[in-house]
């Protein structure tokens, strides 16, 4: 599969992420196995920049439907919603093989006859998709769930059958991602110079490519913040922090060795990561959602690390939403894009539409005197 080879250096050199190439890739091999079935050339016609013809198109959509049906018939919400996001991502493959490879028989025209080509695979590609309603609320953790949360992996409780120090780790982690709301990869790429100290109360959020040339990250599938860099202070009157994590770094961060018959701490890391795993390397991906998985057998919670993010901007939106003041209000807003370290500000839609919906399960207070009645309505 050249071409896929050849798609594969675009998206390593483009993004970095391991996880972005690692899912665009698999999208791409269900095309490729739709045309071996069907005796179809792929490398042939992306090499040569012509994308993919409409029925070719909506063959391989209705592939994707058939493989996805249920017993009845009926293709379920999240299949949708998978099989549209494979849909896109071969659509951004095959566009981007026109943009390289198509040609033309006037130079000075292939700029424009390019562009036509690309929209109009875009659009044929577009027209394929699965019609799915789209409620894009941010999923929450209840005020009872956070608490559950919070006293299963306190060290304090004793809830867990592990060893105190990954206990702790347990719970930094979890402080980190439900009080401050950052991103799995935000935490797992935090350094312990970019923890708060007494001269710097905050965490320091910051890109890979925003760090020193002599950055190295040894895991093999190193996390990315993908978010923009950015600085994040304590919240709240209750918070643990900084001595939740300055306790970690001193008496938990450090593994055990055996030196001359005794059980000692390894006093140097040959990394600055902040979270680490038992032998004292950094904590990878799958070791944090083996966490998770833990947290979500011990409670019976359906948790995964990026709720508790989608908890906190719940909750910070639902604040800010009842300010009345409109100048208080965006001020607010823009603080809370700016702490979320999003570039975009409609990034914050799900958790405007969760707040709204949030609001409505309540009886509403429409009009006059803020009379628990719809007077239109009498």
């Amino acid at each position: 599969m050249p071409a896929a080879s050849l798609y594969e250096v675009n998206l390593a050199q483009r993004s970095g992420s391991y996880n972005t190439c690692r899912t665009a890739l698999y999208d791409l091999a269900y095309l490729y196995s739709w045309a071996f079935g069907k005796g179809i050339d792929l490398d042939e016609l992306l090499l040569l920049g012509r994308g993919l013809s409409r029925p070719h198109i909506r063959s391989f959509s209705a592939w994707l439907r058939n493989r996805n049906k249920t017993d009845s018939g009926q293709i379920p919400l999240s299949k949708r919603t998978s099989i549209n996001a494979k849909l896109n991502s071969c659509s951004a493959a095959c566009v981007w093989f026109i943009n390289q490879f198509a040609t033309s028989p006037g130079i000075s025209h292939r700029a424009i006859e390019t562009q036509i080509l690309a929209n109009s695979q875009k659009k044929a590609w577009k027209e394929a998709k699965l019609k799915s309603p789209k409620n894009n609320l941010a999923p929450d953790l209840t005020e009872q769930e956070i608490s559950e949360i919070e006293a299963f992996l306190n060290p304090e409780n004793h809830n867990r059958i592990i060893n105190n120090d990954l206990a702790f780790r347990d719970y930094l982690f979890w402080r980190m991602a439900i009080e401050f709301g950052m991103r799995l990869g935000e935490i797992l790429a935090m350094r312990i110079s970019d923890c708060p100290s007494l001269n710097a109360p905050y965490f320091r959020i910051v890109r890979i490519e925003e760090r020193e040339e002599h950055y190295h990250d040894p895991r093999q599938k190193p996390p990315r913040p993908k978010t923009l860099s950015r600085d994040l202070g304590f919240l709240f009157d209750n918070t643990r922090f900084p001595h939740l994590v300055s306790n970690y770094i001193t008496e938990h961060r450090l593994p055990w060795i055996w030196r001359h018959g005794k059980r000692v701490r390894k006093l140097i890391l040959p990394h600055n990561f902040l979270i680490t795993a038992q032998n004292g390397a950094p904590l990878s991906i799958r070791s944090a959602h083996r966490i998770a998985k833990d947290i979500r057998e011990g409670t019976g919670i359906n948790f995964y690390w990026h709720i508790a993010r989608h908890a906190f901007f719940n909750r910070r939106y639902f604040e800010i939403a009842a300010i009345k003041n409109r100048e208080e209000y965006k001020a607010k807003f823009d603080d809370l894009v700016w702490w979320g370290g999003w570039s975009d500000p409609d990034s914050l839609g799900q958790y405007t539409r969760r707040a709204r919906a949030d609001r409505a399960r309540a009886p509403l207070r429409i009009l006059q005197n803020g009379a628990r009645e719809w007077i239109a309505l009498n």
